[in-house]
């Protein structure tokens, strides 16, 4: 069963796929995607804390992509991470008392 965040995950893809150096913006798309999908997976974490921070990792990622080319790659890496920590929690290899301590990190990273 697909949680009902993934359309508001998938707006975070789409965001940053639309944005204006692909290397430091991947590598963050990938981290923030597999921290977004493994708390997605868990009940304890509000949909609407979801989104929130979604809508700010897409807004963190559009502003260090520098064309169409960074910003496709950093979707896609988005994409990617969001599926890996979706099946990271699906299969029991994290635990969604970790999935909720990295959504809390990520939370307190991007701020307000």
């Amino acid at each position: 069963m697909t949680p009902p965040v993934i359309p508001a995950l998938s707006l975070a893809v789409l965001l940053v796929a639309q944005s204006p150096p692909a290397g430091k913006a991947q590598s963050l798309a990938d981290l923030y995607g597999q921290t977004l999908g493994a708390a997605a997976e868990c009940k304890t974490i509000a949909a609407a804390r979801l989104v929130a921070v979604a809508e700010k990792a897409a807004e963190r990622i559009k502003a260090l992509t520098g064309g169409d080319e960074a910003a496709a790659a950093a979707a896609t890496s988005l994409g990617d991470g969001i599926e890996r920590g979706h099946r990271a929690v699906a299969s029991g290899a994290e635990s969604c008392a970790q999935a909720a301590s990295e959504f809390a990190n990520l939370e307190h990273e991007l701020g307000p």
